[in-house]
C-alpha cells in the first residue's frame, strides 16, 4: 500500500539499506499492520537490478520529489551497446506497463574501448590504457612518452563511436603524426597570412571559386 511503502522510504531514508535486514518485521510495517507482524514475512530475494535502474524514469524524468523533473518521455538514452538488453529493454518494459509508451524518444549506443590487440581491457591482463598516462607519458618516457591532451582529443575525434575502437601505444604514435601534420599545415598558412587584410584584400562570395564557397558552407555548418 501507499502507506507502506512511504514507511519503508522513511526509514531507509534515515537509516539507510542495511535497515531492511537489521530491524525487526514489525518495524518494517507501518502503524496499522505491526500489531499483525506474525503474519508478515519480509522478503530476502533481492530486487533486479534491471527492474530497479529500469524504472528510473519515474524518479528522474517523470517526477523528482521536490525538484524539476527532466521531462518524460527523455529525449535519448545514451548506453553501450549490451544495454540492448539490458537498461534499454527493461526501462521500455516498465514504461509502457505503466504509462503506455517508451520512456525516451530515442536511444544511442556506443561500442567499447579495447586494446590494441582487440581484447578487453582488464587488470589482470595488464593491457588497460590510463588517459593520465597518454597525456603525461609514463616512467619510462622512451617508451611512454606524454602525447599531451590534444592528441588524446584527436583520437576521441577520429574513431567511429557507434563501434569498438581500439587504443595504445602504437595506435597513439600515428595519431601524434598525423595531428603534428596538421598542426604545422595550419602554421604554414597561417603564417602565409601574415600581411592578409580583410579590409583591402577579402575575394567578394560572388568572385570565389566553387571550392571557395563549398568550404565556406562547410565551416558555417560547424559553427551552426
Amino acid at each position: 500500500t501507499e502507506e507502506s511503502i512511504e514507511h519503508v522510504r522513511a526509514i531507509i531514508a534515515e537509516h539507510g539499506s542495511d535497515a531492511w535486514w537489521s530491524m525487526d518485521t514489525a518495524e518494517l510495517l507501518p502503524p496499522s499492520h505491526q500489531a499483525e507482524a506474525e503474519d508478515w514475512e519480509r522478503g530476502r530475494d533481492t530486487m533486479d537490478v534491471w527492474f530497479d535502474s529500469g524504472s528510473s524514469w519515474n524518479g528522474v524524468a517523470k517526477s523528482w520529489g521536490g525538484g524539476q523533473a527532466l521531462g518524460y518521455p527523455a529525449d535519448m538514452y545514451l548506453e553501450g551497446s549490451d544495454q540492448h538488453r539490458g537498461w534499454f529493454q527493461s526501462s521500455l518494459l516498465t514504461s509502457v506497463a505503466a504509462q503506455g509508451k517508451a520512456p525516451y524518444k530515442t536511444v544511442l549506443t556506443h561500442g567499447f574501448v579495447l586494446d590494441e590487440k582487440g581484447f578487453k581491457m582488464s587488470k589482470s591482463l595488464g593491457n588497460v590504457v590510463d588517459p593520465k598516462q597518454v597525456i603525461d607519458g609514463g616512467k619510462n618516457q622512451k617508451l611512454e612518452p606524454a602525447y599531451g591532451a590534444d592528441v588524446l582529443r584527436l583520437w576521441v575525434s577520429s574513431v567511429d563511436y557507434s563501434g569498438d575502437v581500439r587504443v595504445g601505444g602504437n595506435i597513439m604514435k600515428q595519431v601524434s603524426d598525423a595531428y603534428r601534420k596538421i598542426r604545422n599545415t595550419l602554421r604554414y598558412l597561417i603564417g602565409n597570412m601574415f600581411d592578409f587584410d580583410p579590409a583591402k584584400d577579402t575575394v567578394p562570395y560572388e568572385n570565389l571559386a566553387s571550392v571557395d564557397k563549398w568550404m565556406l558552407g562547410q565551416v558555417t555548418k560547424v559553427q551552426a
